[in-house]
């Protein structure tokens, strides 16, 4: 019986299995042969599908990447009633990654930044997913009291906090550093009104 990553367009799994094994290794870190071999694709297919070569297939992996957190905390973050709730929309896709691939898989927009920083093309794409991923939690901070004037910082400064966590629990293959920033973020960035509280007086 057929897995659904098996009944996948050979193309659409090269994209994943170059977004799976980015995430494990790094950009530098595999080979397009071994893309290939992972998706279980047919020899000598990169070139009719990523004409554009390797860079290419990571940049496509990357939008799937982006997407992929998006439809992981978006839905959430629209729901959240408390910041408390926004904060752990933020993280938890984030630890159950980490415990589903027991701490092999991390973030992929980071390993190609580390990895590429002489890439242009990779380069700026990892850092428009990181803008629209920063800007998705600044507006749901604002959402629950944070000023604006400060809300930016606070997404960046919780962004990079996530990105540290992930590397800490690989390396310790546990998500106490990502259960450490959530009740961190939780605890300092409590406003002292909101729209839930709004929503309880009312």
């Amino acid at each position: 019986m057929s897995t659904d990553s098996e009944r996948r367009p050979a193309r659409s799994r090269m994209v994943h299995s170059a977004g799976v094994l980015v995430r494990e290794r790094g950009v530098h870190g595999v080979g397009l042969r071994e893309i290939v071999a992972h998706a279980g694709g047919p020899r000598g297919s990169l070139q009719r599908y990523f004409p554009g070569g390797k860079t290419q297939l990571v940049a496509e992996a990357l939008d799937l990447a982006g997407a992929d957190v998006a439809a992981d905390t978006e839905p959430k973050l629209s729901e959240a009633r408390t910041l408390a709730d926004a904060i752990d929309a933020v993280i938890a896709p984030w630890r159950a990654l980490l415990v589903d691939s027991d701490f092999t898989l991390g973030c992929p927009i980071a390993a190609t930044v580390v990895d590429a920083a002489d890439n242009d093309p990779l380069r700026e794409r990892a850092r428009a997913l990181l803008a629209q991923w920063q800007d998705s939690v600044r507006d749901a901070l604002i959402r629950f009291g944070d000023p604006e004037s400060g809300a930016s910082d606070h997404a960046s400064v919780l962004l990079a906090a996530v990105e540290g966590a992930l590397i800490l629990a690989r390396a310790q293959r546990s998500t106490a550093p990502l259960d450490a920033v959530q009740r961190f973020f939780t605890t300092s960035l409590t406003p002292s009104a909101g729209p839930s509280r709004a929503r309880r007086k009312a």
